[in-house]
């Protein structure tokens, strides 16, 4: 859900033909998709604090991560995901940036 909710503002937006507001909502995409990379990396490791207040560690499958990437069959690629995230999360979040400066310079000039 913290990928999906950003990504359906931007494309309600872009539909809308609100340029500016679906930058807006990439850049919040990709603001997500950096905030979700340490948890992606910390998956086999289980260190870091979690909503609930204990770490993946201390309680079995409690780490959304670690079950995800287990079932898939990925856990080991932990640190390359959150790597992929992190640096996916930046150039989406800089592309935003530019799309939307890029858009408020095209908008005419009120009267």
């Amino acid at each position: 859900m913290q990928l999906l909710v950003p990504a359906v503002v931007a494309i309600s937006f872009y539909m809308r033909r609100d340029r500016y507001a679906a930058a807006v909502g990439i850049w919040w995409l990709g603001e997500s998709m950096a905030d979700v990379a340490p948890y992606a990396d910390d998956a086999r490791a289980g260190q870091l604090p979690l909503l609930g207040g204990v770490t993946g560690s201390e309680v079995e499958d409690y780490h959304d991560w670690e079950a995800m990437l287990g079932r898939l069959g990925l856990l080991t690629w932990d640190h390359s995901i959150g790597s992929f995230f992190f640096v996916t999360g930046g150039v989406v979040m800089a592309a935003a940036i530019i799309w939307g400066i890029m858009v408020s310079f095209r908008q005419p000039k009120a009267d």
